[in-house]
């Protein structure tokens, strides 16, 4: 729903007047003229090739440069690449196209000069590294009243971004390697758009956090950003490094009647089988509802000249293996409320007689526990989260809190503090808690007490979206003063590494204190020492292969 909002939303907004010009060393841009959320004019360049089309032969292939062209390129277009429906975006069919690699670009002025020097913030949109796109998830307006220029990019998703055969024939991490090849196109052409290549913020939620964080752990990353900011993501959560990934790419090739013992010969096959229809047999990999959270993602790689991630994050950052720049990350005070929203559309009343069998998908380990000890975890969650309680159904605040700790807390938790540990440069924890007068349970009719996963966001880029399409449904004038506090510790952040707003230190944490900043409302932001936010001890308890014990195989755990 959200996704299809900002989509009406941002498909506004191009001008019939002559737009600003831009020089590059691959030709001329032209772009228009925008009006941000309190009223700035500013420029807009939308559209603009980072890498040449990947179709064809160039499927599943590292991106590689865009072609110079001819003439003056109009950039006042919006791409989404091809991407698999859901009934929670509010769409059941495949969308999008395969010529997507293109970047957006949006300066606080009209007149655009080299000489400016203005901070650079890159998003990496969300969307469980299957949905979304740089302008959809994630647009200029509400951002663009600040001294500030705004990249936000398109990268292969799902299966075509992120399939995997394990080995040097398809090694993964496409999607991947598509942000870094456009974090390259920004140090070679932002200055001509007037922005500081030496001050450059990532920028991501929920899976577009989570690769913000993985640019951490990749050395051909290092350079390319300055600072980062994940909100609800990061590199440790237990969807953010896709585990049976060769077992998923063969059955796809089944599926496709594309299989073959040879890898080098079922991936030909699957790069003559039309995107739409590849795409589309994602719908094959969810087992209850939309779950797993992202069955397609990131991958530990075998080495090669175009790898991404060749160590799992936990390892280098016990080595202390990170490229060493400050990090600011939060996640929602009730992550886990998304799990309700999603059965609820589905089959919420069904999780009571097939929790055994479901659970393993829920909570997210199929491919990280022996199929003899299934049943040991998923009664072992019930035990210490439901009570032995059936259902959710019946005992839904500590199904949440189950979901939650799983799906993000843990995995949040050990990473800022481990990387808190291992770095120089300061890491930023905090808590997001504010309860907004729309969430994200008022389009499924479901009532939730709390913060849901990637609900900030929803005041952050939607609120114009959401009171256009219903105007029966509004923001209060709170609600607005939050979006603006958020933009502004991003914003300063952005600027000098330290998020600042409203008079609030933002204290970084240490290996001695584990301080998180707690966002509850405008007059209520403040630290609070939490020594355990999670039940990590529990989670470690159960032997997942994942994390530090990622190497291990399956049948000594």
């Amino acid at each position: 729903m959200f996704h299809f909002l900002l989509v009406v939303l941002y498909a506004r907004g191009v001008v019939a007047e002559d737009g600003p010009l831009v020089q590059t060393s691959l030709g001329p841009i032209r772009g228009f003229y925008k009006s941000s959320f309190h009223g700035r004019k500013f420029s807009a360049f939308e559209g603009i090739p980072y890498a040449k089309p990947p179709v064809g032969d160039l499927r599943f292939e590292p991106p590689q440069d865009a072609s110079p062209w001819n003439g003056v390129l109009n950039a006042n277009k919006q791409y989404m690449c091809t991407q698999f429906g859901s009934v929670i975006l509010a769409f059941e069919s495949t969308i999008g196209t395969e010529d997507c690699l293109y970047l957006n670009v949006y300066v606080p002025k009209t007149q655009i000069s080299t000489d400016d020097n203005y901070d650079v913030i890159v998003n990496i949109h969300g969307g469980s590294f299957m949905f979304g796109s740089g302008i959809t998830y994630a647009g200029p307006r509400p951002i663009m009243d600040r001294e500030i220029i705004y990249v936000n990019i398109n990268y292969r998703l799902g299966i075509l971004g992120f399939l995997s055969t394990e080995d040097n024939v398809l090694p993964g991490n496409i999607g991947l390697k598509d942000q870094q090849h456009a974090l390259k196109w920004i140090q070679t052409h932002i200055k001509q758009f007037g922005g500081n290549p030496k001050s450059v913020t990532l920028m991501g939620a929920s899976s577009g956090g989570a690769s913000v964080h993985l640019h951490y752990f990749s050395p051909k990353s290092k350079g390319l950003f300055h600072r980062g900011i994940s909100q609800s993501g990061t590199a440790l959560m237990s969807w953010a490094i896709q585990d049976g990934a060769a077992q998923k790419a063969r059955k796809l090739a089944k599926i496709l009647n594309c299989e073959d013992s040879n890898t080098q010969t079922f991936i030909k096959c699957l790069k003559d089988i039309p995107a739409d229809k590849l795409v589309d047999q994602t719908k094959w990999f969810f087992h209850v509802a939309r779950f797993p959270f992202a069955p397609f993602g990131p991958v530990v790689e075998v080495e090669s000249e175009s790898s991404f991630l060749t160590k799992h994050p936990y390892m280098q950052l016990e080595e202390g293996e990170v490229n060493d720049v400050p990090w600011l990350t939060w996640v929602t005070k009730d992550e886990g409320n998304l799990g309700s929203i999603i059965l609820n559309i589905n089959v919420t009343n069904e999780v009571e007689t097939h929790w055994d069998a479901w659970a393993e998908h829920l909570f997210d380990y199929e491919h990280v526990v022996l199929e003899t000890k299934k049943h040991d975890v998923s009664e072992g969650i019930k035990s210490f989260y439901l009570q032995n309680e059936q259902t959710p159904k019946h005992n839904s605040g500590l199904f949440h809190k189950a979901f939650g700790d799983r799906l993000s807390n843990v995995g949040f938790e050990t990473a800022v503090q481990m990387q808190a540990n291992v770095t120089n440069s300061s890491v930023y924890a905090g808590i997001y808690g504010y309860n907004a007068s729309v969430t994200l349970g008022t389009f499924f009719g479901i009532v939730l007490e709390g913060t849901t996963h990637g609900e900030e966001n929803l005041i952050l880029h939607g609120i114009e979206a959401i009171q256009s399409m219903f105007p029966h449904i509004q923001f209060s004038k709170n609600d607005v003063l939050m979006k603006d506090t958020l933009f502004d510790f991003f914003t300063s952040f952005a600027s000098n590494g330290k998020p600042q707003c409203r008079g609030v230190e933002w204290k970084p944490l240490t290996s001695k204190s584990y301080q998180y900043l707690l966002i509850n409302d405008i007059d209520n932001i403040s630290m609070s020492e939490i020594p355990e936010l999670s039940p990590k001890g529990f989670w470690e308890s159960l032997n997942l292969r994942e994390n530090k014990r990622f190497s291990e195989k399956l049948s000594t755990l």
